[in-house]
């Protein structure tokens, strides 16, 4: 079982992530969780323990922590969690630098959730 835990500043994002969570998750080998901020994602994490969960961070704009910054902590605290960025396509930083910081994939809003479940199924589920 791979936990996803998707976490975005955005509630009109969490809403629909939830709706398609609730249409979709018994077909998925997936266990989906939301934060809206960052602090509410490092505290779900320690409560996770050794479970392997992948962490899709979405543009997280507190004024305490973006999402690099984020990526950083989980990756100092939780060196098991694998990081996928989402975010706009217009944001200031790259592809390639999110994957220079660490993060495994970069998806763009608006989320097609096709394409991340099959992102998380050939990461997770069929590694090569």
């Amino acid at each position: 079982m791979v936990h996803v835990l998707f976490v975005d500043d955005e509630p009109a994002l969490l809403d629909l992530f939830k709706q398609e969570m609730s249409q979709n998750n018994s077909a998925l080998n997936f266990n989906f969780h939301l934060a809206a901020n960052a602090q509410e994602c490092i505290k779900q994490l320690q409560g996770f323990g050794n479970s392997p969960v992948l962490l899709v961070i979405s543009k997280v704009t507190a004024p305490d922590m973006d999402e690099l910054a984020l990526l950083k902590v989980v990756q100092k605290k939780f060196p098991r969690v694998k990081i996928y960025i989402c975010t706009e396509m217009s944001a200031p930083y790259s592809r390639k630098g999110n994957e220079d910081q660490g993060s495994l994939r970069f998806i763009a809003k608006p989320v097609n959730f096709k394409t991340l479940y099959g992102a998380i199924s050939e990461d997770f589920l069929n590694p090569l």
